[in-house]
C-alpha cells in the first residue's frame, strides 16, 4: 500500500507543477500525505488548497484533522467551525470538534458537538 501512495504523492505533485491553481490536486494530496501521517506537509497542501478555495468545507475539515494529529487542538477547533460554518450538517465535523474540545477540557462546548 506504501507504494501506491508514493505513487499517488508523485502524481498529485505533477499536476500541481501542471496547474498550481487547482484546489483539488493540494487537497488529494494532503490526503495522501494524512495517510503516510506526514502531518505537517498535508497542513501545508490543505492550507494551499483554502487559499485556492476559501468556501472547501471538506479542506478545513481535513487541515482540522491534520492539525489534530499534530495536537494542536485549538487549530483544529478554529478548522472544524470553519468547516462547519460552510456546512453544518457534516456529523464527522461535529464529532471531531467535540473531541477537540474534550482534548482541550473544554467539556461544555464538547457536549454541545457530541
Amino acid at each position: 500500500m506504501n507504494e501506491k501512495i508514493d505513487e499517488a504523492i508523485k502524481h498529485y505533485k505533477e499536476a500541481i507543477k501542471l496547474n498550481p491553481k487547482k484546489p483539488e490536486s493540494f487537497y488529494n494530496l494532503g490526503n495522501a500525505l494524512c495517510v503516510k501521517q506526514e502531518y505537517r506537509l498535508a497542513v501545508e497542501n490543505y492550507e494551499k488548497a483554502i487559499e485556492l478555495d476559501p468556501k472547501n468545507a471538506p479542506a478545513y475539515y481535513n487541515l482540522g484533522n491534520a492539525l489534530y494529529m499534530l495536537n494542536l487542538f485549538d487549530d483544529s477547533v478554529k478548522n472544524y467551525n470553519k468547516a462547519l460554518e460552510i456546512n453544518n450538517n457534516s456529523p464527522e465535523c461535529h464529532f471531531n470538534l467535540a473531541s477537540a474540545y474534550n482534548d482541550l477540557q473544554q467539556f461544555k462546548y464538547a457536549i454541545k458537538h457530541y
